[in-house]
């Protein structure tokens, strides 16, 4: 982890209320992984502000995926103007320079492709969720086939990928979907999973705690002893035989200090209480306890 005053070399809005920042960063970008995070000091404000790392590269060219390993100089961050904090972030213009401190957290978990395996990886982004799976993708991409998923209420809150990042680049299949309608699918993230699950060998998710207690019933169903089959209504269907299928999910939840010291962001687990600053934000979605999850 590093603390750094880094100057931000641009600062644009790419989506209404939605801003896309890059900062020099060297020891950050060169030690950051996918589904890690960083905090940064908005102003005068005493808490830091937590953002997902959504890409790295250098001089203003984020990285494509063969150059992956190489020496990044510049960090990304995707976030939305939500309170002061974050207003305050999006009027920095180039030159400025920010308090940041990370990589935090443990990441996302991209197992190798040993025998087939793992070759397969679909990606969920619930809005401003596409932050860190931007990342991944830039990761995965030379050894994994991917498909991502994008949900947005409509067509304006779809991450411009023409515009950023060229995901037909790395052979990435892109999905989007719109709740009204105005661009790919109609409906929610959680609407169309269940047509892409059977190809997918790992699954990885961020967006709202919404989306992922959605999810937690189709991903993880409960088989009859023995059947391979799941009680829906009063009859019996074959289940998506998802129990070799992890699915990798992000928490988006407010923080206090960032390093585990406050227990703010605690969440109960399966394997006990948890803080998702420290033993997170990266957990299996069929640890959590969701109903107890109030973020």
């Amino acid at each position: 982890m590093k603390q750094a005053l880094c100057p931000v070399t641009s600062n644009i809005e790419v989506m209404p209320g939605t801003h896309l920042m890059r900062v020099e960063a060297p020891d950050i970008a060169a030690a950051a992984q996918p589904g890690q995070f960083i905090t940064v000091r908005c102003g005068d404000f005493t808490l830091r502000r937590p953002f997902s790392i959504h890409q790295v590269g250098s001089n203003n060219v984020i990285a494509s995926p063969d150059c992956i390993g190489t020496k990044q100089s510049q960090v990304a961050l995707l976030f939305k103007v939500t309170g002061k904090g974050t207003l305050w972030l999006s009027q920095r213009q180039p030159g400025e320079r920010i308090d940041i401190l990370g990589p935090i957290g443990k990441g996302f978990n991209i197992p190798p492709t040993k025998s087939g395996q793992s070759k397969h990886l679909l990606l969920v982004a619930g809005g401003l969720g596409i932050a860190p799976l931007v990342f991944l993708t830039q990761h995965a991409s030379l050894h994994h086939q991917i498909t991502l998923i994008h949900g947005a209420a409509t067509a304006a809150q779809l991450y411009p990928f023409s515009e950023n990042y060229q995901l037909s680049a790395i052979g990435c299949q892109f999905i989007p979907v719109t709740e009204d309608g105005s661009m790919g699918q109609k409906g929610r993230v959680t609407d169309i999973l269940p047509d892409f699950l059977d190809r997918a060998d790992q699954v990885y998710a961020c967006g709202p705690v919404d989306m992922y207690k959605a999810m937690a019933l189709p991903l993880n169903p409960s088989p009859l002893k023995g059947e391979g089959k799941t009680i829906v209504g009063e009859g019996l269907v074959p289940s998506h035989n998802l129990k070799l299928k992890k699915c990798q999910v992000s928490l988006e939840v407010r923080m206090g200090c960032g390093f585990g010291a406050c227990y703010g962001c605690t969440i109960n687990t399966k394997k006990g209480l948890r803080q998702v600053c420290r033993d997170g934000p990266v957990f299996e979605l069929d640890d959590i306890i969701w109903q107890e999850v109030r973020l």
